[in-house]
């Protein structure tokens, strides 16, 4: 009986045991692998021999190995792009599949390497590529020594060809960093690919100007970041859900946006956004229509002149604090009394400096009724923040959390950071029983 019993014991251990995964077929295989890094989808080639080539057919490239820069120096950068370049390489030549979904390179790389950059550009084309990543952006200085990599005119004439606008068709979503690309350039993506709905450029110096205009345009993110040349922007497309822009002051005309319901705009000393010399031009009457907007607000002028308009629709609202010297951020709620809806409040701080006097403007009516949940990034623990922090325990009655970044925007040393959060930490002495403090 007992014999019987463990005979059938090691049946059913047997029926466990038995490998149910490989019977599949192999597109659902190579599906499945493809949700893997690439490292972990080469390591499934050891499995059996059944395996050993489906990772090759694997449908995301995605060569991000930005997290390596944070670790890199001048002693070792040289030596990491080799490998850096090697390993894409390799991938690449032994990858088999006719079509990806993702194609992704993040890497310090500048115009020394532009051969091969191109190469891989032809390879994402070539592959009928949905999502195209280059992100060159530099670990170590700006602008990268032997310059910027420029998309080639051997790239543009090989889109143009028949061939090549055949291969665009399928594309979803394009981003550029630290890559020279010409409003042209990107002008002939957007009227080309008729599935294109995500555009994202950032430190482009030769982006002069961008015409985003047509019926047929299907384009519903756009994000230009730090093009630094860029004189003139033109926007008519109904398609449009969400524009962010952060630079210089330019010339841009914004018409036909009837969906458009998130908006971040900002800049440097002479960007856009609120306060001194600033300016916000005609994006502000589509500001009735948003859900989230951020605004880069320049908090150096005593009397900041805010847009006169209702944002019934606002549920997010982020602010990013710039000022010289500062002795109150409570000017900044002015605005959330235009927001009846707001949800959320999100503050990244980069103030330079604050006052030692700090000063207490009085708020008696303010009431904040839907206001859950206040963020305050690059906290450095000064009472002007403090004072900020108390005004949303006493305002907003249906607070649930207070997050804060706690990493000082002037200096990263450690012992400042460790003083931030203590006095962040005091914070629980004045927190509403009903609030959530969560200090990163």
């Amino acid at each position: 009986m007992m014999k019987k019993a463990r005979l059938e014991f090691d049946a059913k251990q047997d029926e466990i045991l038995e490998d149910w995964l490989s019977t599949l077929p192999d597109d659902i295989l190579v599906n499945i692998i493809s949700r893997l890094n690439l490292d972990e989808a080469a390591r499934t080639s050891v499995l059996s021999s059944r395996w050993k080539y489906l990772w090759t057919f694997i449908t995301s490239l995605d060569f991000d190995d930005s997290e390596l820069l944070k670790s890199v120096s001048e002693d070792t950068i040289v030596e990491e792009r080799a490998s850096y370049i090697n390993w894409v390489n390799k991938v690449l030549e032994l990858h088999r599949g006719l079509s990806v979904n993702e194609f992704i390179i993040s890497f310090d790389l500048d115009a020394s390497h532009g051969s091969t950059i191109t190469n891989w550009i032809h390879t994402a084309i070539s592959k009928r590529v949905q999502k195209f990543e280059l992100n060159l952006l530099p670990a170590l200085c700006w602008p990268p020594p032997p310059g910027i990599y420029t998309f080639s005119q051997e790239c543009y004439d090989n889109l143009k060809s028949p061939h090549g606008l055949s291969c665009i068709k399928n594309l979803r979503s394009i981003y550029f960093d630290t890559v020279n690309v010409t409003g042209e350039i990107l002008e002939f993506f957007i009227y080309n690919c008729p599935y294109l709905d995500e555009l994202r450029v950032g430190r482009s110096d030769n982006l002069l100007r961008l015409k985003v205009v047509g019926s047929l345009t299907q384009l519903k993110c756009l994000d230009i970041d730090c093009c630094s040349n860029l004189e003139e922007l033109e926007i008519s497309c109904s398609s449009l859900l969400s524009f962010k822009y952060y630079g210089p002051k330019i010339k841009y005309n914004i018409k036909n946006v009837p969906r458009l319901d998130d908006v971040a705009i900002g800049g440097g000393t002479e960007g856009h956004g609120i306060g001194a010399e600033r300016v916000l031009g005609p994006i502000v009457s589509y500001f009735p229509q948003l859900k989230t907007l951020e605004l880069h607000v320049d908090v150096s002028e005593e009397n900041i002149q805010f847009p006169q308009c209702e944002l019934p629709q606002l549920r997010h609202l982020t602010f990013i604090v710039s000022a010289h010297h500062c002795n109150s951020l409570l000017g900044l709620t002015r605005m959330m009394n235009s927001c009846p809806i707001l949800q959320k409040l999100t503050l990244k701080l980069e103030v330079f400096n604050y006052c030692k006097e700090i000063t207490r403007p009085p708020f008696p009516n303010d009431c904040h009724r839907h206001l859950k949940l206040v963020e305050l990034i690059g906290f450095s623990g000064h009472r002007v923040e403090l004072q900020l922090a108390v005004y949303f325990f006493g305002t907003a009655n249906v607070l649930e959390e207070m997050h804060i970044e706690v990493e000082p925007w002037e200096y990263k040393l450690d012992a400042n950071i460790h003083a931030a959060r203590r006095r962040a930490e005091k914070l629980e002495q004045v927190l509403p029983p009903r609030v959530k403090l969560v200090i990163n």
